[in-house]
């Protein structure tokens, strides 16, 4: 279900795949600078997003994973799922493909539908145990997928100093994807797909709107599209207004006026698994 926001400039386009009271995917691409409107600072909404199941997904068993007290990454595991989304976020079939940035693949399950859709996927994991499935999926792709070690979310870490794996500095991967800088007028780059680590939702997306406003990390090299699953709860503090005070806060401001929102389906949590 896509949800316009009303009267917003194309800066950012976000997008949103909610889980069943649990999940949802939040998506970016950026575009002009234009000065908004007064009545348009906020980047309110003229009508409430209406979430919806959709009944065509099956559900799969949720495989019981030992939790760790550091971050737990969440993986999907519904192939249909998967499909879906490969779908929703390629579009029609373009000319050159797609190059896709997926954070924390996993098993592979959302990287193989997006290559089987066409698209050129960078896959970066964490997790040393999926690489070698993962680097085997690509034996009979040619050169549309590659995978690297890398943890995305942990991108650019502060304090300075070496970086050191699983984290990396966004200049250092981008030089050896080999993608250089474009104005954002000129499109969009590559597009990043993936699910935030459930307990570092927050801290991450006021890191993303930060990068964003200040033009560093990925968004130094031009119009990167984002399109993360995300809790419901954050997703709904993302679409709050003035009328919902005790969920209305200056991160709901930041990415409203930074991005249009749309919804594009709610899901359920049993189409992932969670390891850390």
């Amino acid at each position: 279900m896509w949800i316009p926001v009303a009267g917003l400039p194309r800066r950012l386009t976000l997008t949103s795949l909610v889980g069943a009271g649990r999940f949802c995917i939040l998506g970016a691409g950026a575009a002009t600078r234009k000065p908004l409107q007064a009545r348009n600072r906020r980047g309110l909404s003229d009508y409430a997003p209406q979430l919806c199941l959709n009944p065509y997904f099956r559900k799969s068993p949720r495989p019981v994973m030992r939790k760790s007290t550091l971050d737990v990454n969440r993986y999907i595991t519904n192939r249909r799922l998967a499909e879906t989304m490969a779908q929703i976020v390629c579009g029609k079939e373009t000319t050159p493909p797609h190059l896709f940035l997926e954070c924390s693949a996993g098993p592979g399950i959302l990287t193989q539908a997006l290559l089987e859709v066409g698209a050129k996927v960078v896959a970066l994991e964490s997790n040393k145990t999926f690489i070698p499935h993962l680097e085997s999926l690509g034996k009979n792709q040619g050169k549309k997928l590659r995978v690297i070690y890398c943890d995305f979310f942990k991108m650019d870490p502060k304090g300075g100093g070496e970086v050191k794996l699983p984290a990396m500095a966004s200049q250092d991967l981008f030089q050896t994807l080999g993608i250089e800088a474009v104005p954002w007028k000129e499109g969009i780059p590559l597009k990043v797909i993936g699910v935030l680590p459930i307990r570092s939702e927050r801290k991450i997306l006021w890191k993303l709107i930060h990068n964003l406003y200040s033009c560093t990390s990925l968004y130094k090299y031009g119009r990167i599209e984002l399109n993360v699953l995300i809790s419901e709860k954050e997703f709904q503090k993302l679409m709050a207004d003035p009328r919902n005070p005790d969920l209305y806060q200056v991160l709901s401001v930041l990415w409203q006026i930074a991005c249009n929102i749309k919804v594009l389906h709610k899901l359920s949590g049993s189409f992932f698994i969670e390891a850390f």
